[in-house]
Parts: structure tokens; sequence; C-alpha cells
């Protein structure tokens, strides 16, 4: 009975099969050429979607913000005076960043307006800068002088 029911299912495909019509004749040649498509974008998805490649890095400005204590009021960064890691914090577009900061991703040609705030120990004699990227991928780097509320 088994041996019966394998023949039936093996078999069955020859059955349910529809015979081979022969090709109509048609006057037309047949043509191999591919169809030519549109051409497709290529790319990430914020190519397709945006219509637009996204800037490189390089062609966007980075600041760099150091702040020290500045022991003789003269604005430079001596090499007696201390490193103030943590202890000032500056704002760039409504984000406060703790310094020392590295804010990448700046827009070339814009003006950006910073402003430093200190701790219950030290101030920063800089309280605003006004910061330009002026060239494609330009760094800048701020050395924020602070004297202490202590003096």
């Amino acid at each position: 009975m088994l041996i019966a029911c394998i023949c039936l299912v093996i078999s069955s495909p020859l059955w349910a099969t529809e015979p081979a019509q022969p090709p109509a004749e048609n006057n037309e040649a047949e043509s191999f050429e591919r169809s030519r498509r549109p051409a497709e974008k290529k790319g990430n998805i914020l190519n397709i979607i945006l219509d637009k490649a996204p800037e490189l890095s390089t062609e966007r400005g980075t600041l760099i913000i150091e702040a020290f204590l500045d022991n003789n009021s003269n604005s430079l960064w001596d090499d007696d005076e201390q490193s103030l890691k943590g202890q000032v914090s500056c704002v760039l577009d409504d984000i406060d960043y703790p310094i020392p900061a590295f804010i990448p991703a700046l827009d070339y040609n814009a003006r950006y307006k910073l402003s430093c705030q200190g701790n219950n120990h030290y101030q920063p004699t800089l309280s605003q800068k006004n910061v330009l990227v002026a060239r494609r991928g330009q760094i800048i780097k701020l050395s924020i002088p602070c004297r202490s509320l202590a003096d």
C-alpha cells in the first residue's frame, strides 16, 4: 500500500502537465536587445532621499577649546601655568561643552557665538567670543585664559 502511494505521488506531476504547444508564428523579428531603464541613483540612502551628497568632514570646521589659569594676566599660556580640565564650560549652539572640548562639523563660512563660564573657583577672562570658520576644513584652537576667584 505504501509503495502504491509513493508511485502515485511521484507520477502525479506527469499527469498534471499540459502538452507543449508549438510556438506561434510571428512575422516580426525577435529582438535580443535589452530595454534601457533610466539611470538609477547610486550611493547611500541620503543621496537617494535628499538628492545631494552630504558634506565631507574635511569640508567642515573643527573647534578645539582649552582653558588655563593665567597667573600673570598676559592672556598667553606660559609653561608654568596649569590646565583647568573640567573647571570651565562653554556654550556653542545651545550645547554646553565641558572644557577641554573637541567640537567637529562646524559649517563652512558660518559664525558661531561662544560663551564660557567657570565654576566656583575659576572664571574666564574672556566670557564671549565669536568664531568664524573661514576656510574649509579649518581647525580652530582656542586657549581661554582664566583667573582664580580666591585671589
